[in-house]
């Protein structure tokens, strides 16, 4: 659902953790700092960039929740930028060693998308009413 509000075209799967597929990789052309504004625009967030890839995303990756484990595999999946809510302090460091744009836009940002969208489908195929609690921790 994140990567289609985003705009993100092509999706693929991608990742992959207890032989589980846990994200989606795709194409978007879009200068880094569109992506950002968007993001913001979606999630209500700043996100924070570590900018060591093209200024101009082409390839993404999205992993939500805490997917920087996944760094090396959007390199070698031939993606410039990898979108995730939160990592490790070394994956800072990591990004740029790989020459990877890095957002972190938060674990419960990035996590609440599918959620809503999960409750908006379920609520219309069986005539539920539904409501999301919004209990952002700022974390």
């Amino acid at each position: 659902m994140l990567a289609r509000e985003l705009g993100v075209r092509n999706p693929r799967a991608f990742g992959e953790a207890y032989d589980v597929q846990i994200g989606i990789a795709g194409d978007l052309d879009l200068p880094r700092s569109k992506l950002l504004d968007r993001i913001r625009s979606m999630l209500g967030v700043t996100a924070r960039v570590v900018p060591a890839g093209p200024e101009r995303v082409q390839r993404i990756g999205i992993v939500t929740g805490a997917g920087t484990g996944e760094l090396r595999t959007a390199v070698r999946a031939g993606l410039d930028t990898f979108l995730t809510g939160e990592g490790p302090h070394h994956s800072y460091l990591e990004a740029e060693e790989l020459g990877l744009n890095l957002i972190y836009a938060g674990h419960y940002a990035t996590e609440t998308v599918g959620v809503k969208a999960l409750a908006a489908h379920v609520g219309e195929r069986f005539g539920l009413p539904w409501s999301f609690v919004d209990h952002p921790t700022g974390m």
